[in-house]
């Protein structure tokens, strides 16, 4: 699908393509990921300032450029994990549409991600670039973890439905 061998294990980064969320580390984190799986793909969908820049530093990469919504789910779902380099994030749309397709994210133990990612569960919060590149080699390395989380992530993002976020908060302000 998306142009990749459906055999290939896929590590997915969507968003913004820029310094500041971090893809600038995805060329370290992919080759050394691919010196124990050699055979992983990394797609990357988002645009944005660093977009060539990581073109010419991970050229081997898929890139999407921008994705409509409805696209979204499809590369998701081709995807086994998702790549998720920002130290910084309030909160993180792109971990909870992953989640609700059902896949796993490695991501910084930050605001935004720490928030919505069970860690350990649905996913795994890492401290280090070295943290997540070896927690993608394990999951990447391990399909009964990857169902697990993927089911796991389901529900999690469950959590996050806007009409009981919505009651919720006009509980919260007393209406």
């Amino acid at each position: 699908m998306l142009g990749i061998d459906d055999d290939r294990p896929v590590m997915l980064y969507a968003g913004r393509v820029s310094k500041e969320k971090g893809v600038l580390e995805l060329p370290r984190i992919y080759k050394a990921v691919k010196k124990i799986h050699p055979d992983i793909a990394l797609l990357v969908a988002g645009q944005g300032p660093a977009y060539e820049q990581l073109k010419k530093e991970l050229p081997e990469g898929y890139y999407f450029n921008w994705v409509s919504r409805e696209r979204l789910p499809a590369i998701y779902s081709a995807a086994d994990i998702l790549v998720f380099p920002s130290k910084f994030d309030t909160f993180s749309c792109t971990v909870l549409e992953s989640l609700s397709c059902g896949l796993p994210v490695v991501a910084y133990n930050t605001k935004g991600p720490r928030d919505i990612i069970l860690d350990g569960v649905c996913g795994y919060l890492v401290n280090t670039e070295e943290q997540m590149t070896e927690k993608i080699i394990a999951c990447i390395g391990d399909p009964q973890q990857q169902e697990d989380f993927g089911k796991a992530a389901v529900k999690r993002a469950g959590n996050y439905d806007a009409n009981d976020i919505v009651d919720r908060f006009m509980a919260d302000v007393g209406f």
